[in-house]
């Protein structure tokens, strides 16, 4: 990352950025995931999505096989 995370959530914030708590429910969404993708903080990301629910936007094509909510951006 070019910027340290204190930085980055500094920055976060000050954009009114709304950050969102690891809840109980989405650790519990993470084992009812298909073993699409292995990394465990992708996966809580996507359980996030799922479970609140929230369009999650990334580069990783793998993740777009869970959900039409996850937007795989291509460059």
């Amino acid at each position: 990352m070019p910027v340290s995370s204190p930085h980055a959530l500094r920055a976060f914030v000050d954009a009114g950025y709304l950050l969102l708590d690891i809840k109980p429910a989405h650790a519990v969404r993470v084992e009812a995931l298909a073993q699409l993708h292995k990394d465990p903080f992708d996966r809580l990301l996507i359980a996030q999505a799922l479970e609140e629910p929230l369009t999650l936007v990334t580069a990783d094509a793998v993740l777009g096989g869970y959900s039409p909510a996850i937007v795989v951006a291509r460059s």
